[in-house]
């Protein structure tokens, strides 16, 4: 990619890792509802440590924002085990739209727009994507693979030679409505509401394990780096396996004031057992990252079921629709009360 921002007529397509942050950034945030890892500095940092160029397309309207979509361009030069050229990657590939490191909502916003609200509203958006990133990428941008979409948004993108399928759903945890961690757990079946009754009593129980909800900026980076990489160890079932969570993105991320951790430690030793990563949201939190320290290192049982009822505790308490909980073990989430929302992913070829 160009090493410098590119402007068409109304239009903006930025590198961050050679463009300042606009302007008009803050604004364009608050006003589409992203989440922390929008934030300039945090989009900056994680470009340098992909293995793809990261491009941030911004629609204005009189120098205003009307529409931002983020994509991975993809080429034959994107290696598993390398990071993106700080030049051109390659001259043909596809742009591969979703949020940033976050899979559990989608890459783009649009002024005025919601899922099957408006008839043609989202092919339109896509049509003038593609007409916008074909001028900037040229004859070598081959297509786009859409994620996050909802289901009325499927008939949007369909066409000839388009293919499209389902993914893993997003679980979402609805909090609204509820008085208490008792009013959700009352939801539950009843074999489950024994259980965490039980794992609730065990862990506050337990001298040697201590809970506690933190902002980003209470966090010690180095610590949480160290035992977030438990995690990454873990994902070996995809193509490209994921890189591990480094410092610099992770300091960047924690420093934004609407980044919150639910936290396990050994309150006398201060070791860290397990950690949530929760971006903060006016409605719906996202429920980021989760890494626990492994059993078999020291680490307690069952912290993965007890942070469900910690983040209903704060979800309801701070008057949120609800928690973002994103993909994998859809069962083991619906049996927690979330409700499974399906999504899908649509290739778009470009001519």
């Amino acid at each position: 990619m160009a090493t410098k921002r590119s402007e068409q007529p109304d239009t903006e397509v930025l590198d961050p890792r050679f463009d300042p942050e606009p302007r008009y950034w803050a604004r364009l945030r608050a006003r589409a509802g992203l989440r922390a890892d929008w934030s300039w500095p945090v989009l900056t940092a994680q470009a340098w440590l992909a293995r793809t160029p990261q491009l941030v397309t911004v629609f204005l309207d009189g120098g205003e924002p009307r529409g931002v979509v983020w994509a991975a361009w993809v080429t034959a030069g994107t290696h598993r085990y390398r990071f993106a050229a700080s030049g051109r990657a390659g001259r043909v590939g596809f742009l591969d739209v979703r949020s940033p490191h976050n899979s559990a909502v989608p890459g783009w916003w649009f002024a005025g727009y919601a899922p099957g609200e408006r008839p043609g509203a989202l092919r339109a958006h896509v049509a003038e994507y593609t007409s916008v990133m074909r001028r900037e990428l040229g004859i070598g941008f081959r297509g786009l693979l859409v994620r996050q979409l909802a289901e009325p948004e499927v008939a949007e993108v369909a066409g000839r030679f388009r293919m499209i399928r389902p993914i893993e759903p997003i679980g979402v945890l609805d909090t609204a409505g509820h008085r208490s961690r008792d009013d959700w757990l009352a939801t539950l079946a009843k074999k489950r509401r024994w259980e965490l009754r039980k794992i609730d009593r065990l862990v506050t129980g337990n001298p040697a394990i201590g809970v506690d909800v933190r902002t980003g900026a209470e966090e010690d980076v180095v610590a949480l780096t160290r035992l977030l990489r438990h995690n990454a160890d873990k994902h070996k079932d995809v193509p490209i396996l994921p890189l591990p969570q480094f410092g610099a993105s992770l300091a960047k991320l924690l420093a934004e004031p609407d980044v919150r951790t639910v936290t396990y430690d050994d309150p006398v030793t201060g070791r860290r057992l397990a950690v949530a990563l929760v971006l903060d949201h006016p409605d719906w939190p996202t429920f980021r990252t989760w890494s626990a320290l492994p059993v078999e290192d020291g680490g307690a049982r069952n912290l993965y079921l007890h942070v469900y009822g910690e983040m209903a505790h704060w979800s309801i308490a701070a008057g949120k629709q609800g928690v973002i909980v994103g993909k994998k073990m859809p069962k083991l989430k619906a049996s927690l009360g979330a409700r499974m929302v399906p999504q899908y992913a649509a290739a778009v070829p470009v001519r």
